[in-house]
């Protein structure tokens, strides 16, 4: 399956979830390919377009053990001939399904300590500065190239929202949500329903992006941390799969459905799939289906 900028399969939808009220609609972004998919993809599209540009063939990226941009950015490398390479966040041997599958796809993983790792331009400088192929590409694929992909969704849409609904962990795609509801002229409101706990940190990426009137991040949804859950979110998303048909995950989708239970927004919604649904065959999560 090739992935072109101008073929993604993602539909728009109604969704019809019991409990969530109000007109909304679900933007399909984890139809746009089982593994490149949602805000992964989005984020990643122009990172490639340019390494294309500039004759690079190798893809330098970095992520911990259950990164779903690290999983991306190996199937899309190697569905588009690109090498890629992953410094892993690692204090100790670590081995998964992510890690599997993304090794599976080619990809390279040099294992670094946590205190190695916060120097990721160091990193890069000392094992591919020499290499004039390599492209650089942040940790979750952040950067300008992401909030262009990003702002493409807002283009898209057949209509103009009154509001944009998405799991966030990096404020990388509301930053790109909110600069493609600037560029169409709407009104539409972004609610970033925070993952982790960072909210302080998304909110002034936010407000250095001038975003802050647009771009809301919503709390309390973490239900004890990143990766973490609760009896209520696992029934919650089990619930909604079976209602559905769609995959949901525990650390993102899951906790974003549950913020917009609770807001129950006025107007017409959209609800961003972000993709990654691989987290929900995690075998933590696994164990309590």
């Amino acid at each position: 399956m090739s992935i072109e900028f101008d073929n993604l399969h993602a539909p728009l939808q109604p969704l019809r979830i019991k409990g969530i009220e109000g007109d909304v609609y679900i933007q399909r972004d984890d139809l746009i390919h089982p593994l490149v998919s949602g805000n992964k993809w989005r984020k990643l599209q122009y990172h490639i377009l340019y390494a294309r540009q500039q004759g690079k063939t190798r893809l330098v990226t970095f992520g911990g053990a259950y990164s779903n941009h690290l999983l991306a950015t190996a199937a899309a490398g190697a569905i588009l001939g690109l090498q890629t390479t992953a410094f892993l966040r690692a204090d100790e041997p670590i081995d998964n399904h992510y890690l599997r599958a993304a090794r599976l796809f080619g990809m390279e993983l040099i294992p670094v300590s946590r205190d190695d790792y916060r120097d990721k331009q160091g990193l890069y400088d000392a094992h591919f500065g020499h290499h004039a192929h390599a492209m650089f590409i942040a940790e979750g694929g952040a950067g300008e190239a992401a909030w262009e992909g990003v702002a493409g969704i807002v283009k898209s849409l057949p209509f103009a929202p009154d509001y944009i609904l998405h799991a966030s962990a990096t404020a990388t795609t509301a930053i790109g949500l909110g600069k493609g509801i600037q560029a169409c002229g709407y009104k539409t409101r972004v609610y970033a329903v925070a993952v982790l706990n960072n909210v302080e940190e998304q909110r002034r990426l936010i407000q250095e992006a001038v975003l802050s009137e647009i771009v809301e991040v919503l709390e309390g949804y973490t239900f004890g941390g990143y990766a973490k859950t609760t009896d209520f979110l696992m029934d919650f998303v089990k619930s909604a799969i079976a209602q559905t048909g769609i995959l949901f995950d525990p650390v993102y989708t899951g906790k974003a459905l549950c913020a917009l239970q609770d807001m129950a927004l006025p107007g017409r919604g959209v609800f961003l799939h972000t993709g990654g649904s691989m987290g929900l065959f995690s075998e933590a999560f696994l164990r309590r289906m």
